[in-house]
């Protein structure tokens, strides 16, 4: 539950870099619709919410936003360097961070 909630922390913020105008050219070459940017926006921050569920779930409240913090933390760094250093991953990242973690769910 730990990894999932950091999954979608890494998503909600590629998300939300991929909802910025600058960062939608800087890693796509082109421009991007004002409808595109708002719906980036909106998922990114829908995915932040959800995030603090898998982490409240698995260890109670208090531990889990602490936690949730944490993960907000780690995702934020790791898509600053992505952005900084390779821009075109952010979205594969962004898509492949949750389900990479959905076997480990199943066990």
């Amino acid at each position: 539950m730990i990894s999932l909630s950091l999954a979608l922390c890494i998503s909600a913020f590629g998300s939300l870099c991929l909802g910025m105008p600058r960062h939608f050219e800087q890693t796509f070459q082109r421009k991007s619709p004002p409808l595109l940017l708002r719906a980036l926006r909106g998922l990114g921050w829908l995915l932040l919410g959800l995030a603090i569920l898998p982490a409240i779930k698995a260890l109670g409240p208090s531990v889990g936003v602490a936690l949730w913090a944490s993960a907000l933390t780690i995702a934020a760094a790791g898509q600053a360097l992505l952005l900084t250093y390779q821009p075109r991953l952010i979205m594969p990242v962004s898509l492949l961070a949750p389900l990479l973690v959905l076997p480990l769910l199943a066990v």
